[in-house]
């Protein structure tokens, strides 16, 4: 492996006894977040390393904090089976400035922002899974609410960054797209994906998807457009299995559109974070970097680099949190770039529209690995 290992040049280690971190974000230039599976939230330096979190929310949930997003440089959100929570990082006040719920009062799994918005979705309760969005400027009312689309866990939801669209994924093996100009939730579900139990979904250019299955299998498929008078079959690529495509893979973290796909291994003690083109939808094996004896055999949760820097952050199941010094800088890529269109087959799996609810028919395919939620 030689030249492509990374050198770990700091550790923070939570004092609590079988505490997980599970989810890293960067805010404000050198400073970032982390979420564990005791329910606080804790922020960090890069610039001034040390053990005293900068941010400390002790407590911020009930139980493990199933998910956290950025707002801006001043608020983050994060969920719990006590709902959503809106925190801003220059108090350390564990008291929320605002919280949010539904009528169920339901374990929320999955949050997304972009400008004003917050959606947050839920767990399974009853036969539907639910998902929400607020304007954060008043959050009062719910603006908008897709009640009937999933029926199963909620586990992940983006924002596209140009449209007006919201994504959503679900153990239920479907994808959803929500066209937020439509005011009735029918006819605001712009498309479905049939793939598998939906680990993670991102927009990774303007037109095209990636959608990450709790059995590691990942597919780049077609965002429709608008034109419902001219159907044209969507393109998509099923890369199958990916354990069985790179070596020393065992699960599959996440891909990051700006850049690489990270997955780790606790046979090998290992995390790989391979270099994702997201305009050609390729990946330069040889190019792959090891982060060795990341985590030792625990499972690693979350992997996120700095852009045009050579800093990365990890962490896992061990209840640390590891910076990292790469090899070299990974290339980094900006939304919106021009795209070669792929040859590729046509999907049987994607619906323009969907006329009714999904029926509940195929079998559950839970998520083992990622555990709380």
């Amino acid at each position: 492996m030689g030249g492509n290992e990374a050198s770990c040049s700091y550790v923070w280690s939570s004092k609590a006894v079988d505490n997980w971190i599970l989810k890293l974000k960067f805010f404000q230039n050198d400073k970032f977040i982390a979420s564990s599976s005791d329910g606080s939230i804790l922020g960090y330096s890069l610039n001034n390393l040390a053990q005293t979190p900068l941010i400390n929310f002790d407590k911020a949930h009930e139980s493990s904090v199933n998910d956290m997003t950025v707002i801006n440089e001043n608020l983050i959100a994060s969920c719990s089976t006590d709902g959503i929570k809106i925190w801003d990082v220059r108090s350390n006040k564990s008291t929320p400035q605002i919280l949010l719920g539904n009528s169920k009062n339901s374990n929320f799994l999955s949050l997304a922002s972009k400008n004003d918005l917050l959606a947050g979705g839920t767990e399974l309760q009853g036969v539907d899974a639910e998902v929400h969005i607020w304007d954060i400027r008043n959050t009062e009312k719910i603006v908008k609410s897709f009640v009937d689309s999933h029926h199963d866990d909620v586990t992940c939801l983006e924002f596209h960054p140009t449209l007006n669209y919201l994504m959503s994924g679900s153990t239920d093996g479907y994808v959803n797209i929500y066209d937020l100009s439509k005011v009735d939730e029918e006819d605001a579900l712009h498309q479905v994906i049939n793939f598998g139990s939906v680990h993670s979904c991102h927009f990774i250019t303007e037109s095209r998807i990636s959608i990450l299955t709790h059995i590691e299998t990942l597919m780049f498929h077609d965002l429709n457009d608008t034109n419902y008078e001219n159907l044209e079959s969507p393109k998509f690529e099923d890369l199958g299995d990916l354990r069985i495509k790179w070596p020393l893979n065992d699960y599959v973290i996440d891909l990051n559109p700006s850049g690489f796909v990270a997955y780790g291994s606790n046979t090998n003690n290992s995390v790989s974070i391979l270099p994702f083109n997201p305009v050609k939808e390729k990946f330069k094996e040889s190019r792959i970097i090891h982060l060795q004896n990341a985590h030792n055999d625990e499972v690693v949760r979350d992997v996120i680099v700095k852009t045009n820097t050579t800093q990365c952050l990890s962490c896992g199941e061990d209840g640390k949190i590891k910076l990292w010094e790469l090899p070299h800088v990974l290339k980094s890529y900006s939304f919106g770039e021009q795209i070669d269109e792929p040859v590729l087959v046509t999907s049987p799996t994607s619906e323009k529209k969907k006329t009714s609810k999904h029926k509940k028919e195929h079998k559950k395919i839970k998520d083992q690995r990622f555990k709380p939620y």
